[in-house]
């Protein structure tokens, strides 16, 4: 009985910090309605901080500079609205106009397929089982559609909580960039002495991926939305001038999607296939290989360059991680699933670090190396005999 009550007043702080934790994270799970907004607050930030520090640097205070931030983003809205928005509502209500002779050649492509299968010289049983499978493969997607919908649906009825949460975002947002060294520092001192440097590496690899992850979805979105523009653009004064009616709303659907991993570039494709099948074969190859080819420039010099080392994830790891994100949390999940992978993975490898008897700083240390180098992942790591640096398996 005594050697609990040792162990209990030896730990104490960590036990009431834990608990702490524990209740917070409680909290949150309570009030998850409202954290949507307040997601969008904290990518806000990691977008919006850069601009603010750099001008700190320059010595404008950091009130003033987020107020700059502010006034740049609002113009950036009031620009959209003045000069997007009215072309874009246009060929919106045009594309959807369009909608029935889209999905006349969709039954066309399926009766098609459907006249090829029924040509194939298939025995009686074979053709059985895979009607069978056809069946199945249906049942399967239309299953997943609706799991992946369904969550979303219910975070729909929590539009109120969402919305008035999303109201006072800009004020939370004020002072968070106001005060985040102070509030940084305020976090780590609150917690055992023992615990702090921990606790700053871990927020530090937080930060890393959560920052270049924002940036980088906003830049590819971006970059996606003017290539798609320029590539529909010249299919239409090549030929395929119905391409020039949509082209905006197309654009747009492409850089919307780009947030969402391996799918998302997938499915912004088949409009344009579908508008370009309602014109010719011919231009729905073109449609098809022009999302193609953007797709390997984006993945073949964009996202190395933009999001780096800190986010990159195999793709079997990447479509794994969207399935389970989407099933659990709808289409948020599938969204956030790349960063929630990613920084899970970065705290894996520092946690293995220090249970493997590393120091707080070395562990830092190699979880970086480990990240950005090509090939032995202990190169460059000084802080540390080579014996001392068990590697984990790593996604």
């Amino acid at each position: 009985m005594a050697r609990p009550l040792i162990t209990l007043r030896r730990h104490r702080v960590a036990i009431f910090s834990s608990a702490v934790i524990a209740a917070f994270a409680v909290v949150l799970w309570a009030a998850r309605g409202a954290l949507p907004a307040f997601f969008i607050g904290v990518a806000l930030a990691f977008a919006l901080d850069p601009a603010v520090t750099r001008l700190h640097k320059l010595g404008v205070e950091r009130w003033t500079g987020i107020l700059l931030s502010y006034a740049g983003v609002a113009i950036a809205v009031w620009l959209v609205f003045a000069f997007a928005v009215p072309p874009i509502s246009r060929q919106t209500a045009q594309f959807i106009q369009q909608l029935p002779t889209l999905g006349a050649t969709v039954q066309g492509l399926q009766d098609s397929v459907q006249s090829w299968y029924r040509s194939l010289p298939l025995s009686a049983d074979m053709r059985s089982i895979v009607d069978q499978q056809i069946v199945s493969s249906q049942q399967a997607i239309g299953a997943t559609v609706r799991d992946l919908l369904a969550p979303t649906l219910a975070a729909i009825l929590r539009f109120a909580t969402f919305l008035f949460g999303l109201l006072i975002v800009p004020v939370w947002l004020f002072f968070v960039l106001k005060d985040r060294e102070h509030l940084y520092g305020a976090v780590v001192r609150s917690l055992p002495p023992h615990w702090r440097t921990d606790v700053e590496n871990l927020l530090q690899l937080l930060g890393r991926v959560g920052g270049r992850w924002v940036r980088g979805q906003l830049i590819l979105g971006a970059s996606i939305f003017v290539a798609t523009a320029i590539g529909l653009t010249a299919l239409a004064m090549i030929g395929f001038r119905e391409f020039g009616e949509y082209t905006l709303v197309l654009a747009l659907i492409a850089g919307f999607l780009e947030w969402v991993p391996i799918i998302g570039p997938i499915v912004a494709a088949v409009p344009a296939i579908l508008v370009g099948g309602s014109i010719s074969w011919p231009a729905a190859a073109a449609a098809a290989l022009l999302y193609l080819i953007i797709q390997q420039l984006e993945n073949n010099i964009l996202v190395p360059k933009v999001l780096g080392d800190a986010i990159r994830l195999h793709p079997a790891v990447l479509i794994i991680s969207l399935v389970v994100g989407g099933a659990l949390f709808g289409i948020g999940g599938a969204v956030l699933a790349v960063p929630l992978v990613a920084a899970g993975r970065d705290l894996y490898r520092y946690g293995f670090h220090r249970l493997s008897g590393l120091e707080p700083e070395p562990a830092f240390q190699l979880t970086l190396d480990v990240s950005s180098s090509k090939g032995d992942p202990r190169a460059g790591q000084t802080n540390a005999p080579a014996e001392s640096l068990p590697e984990p398996s790593v996604l």
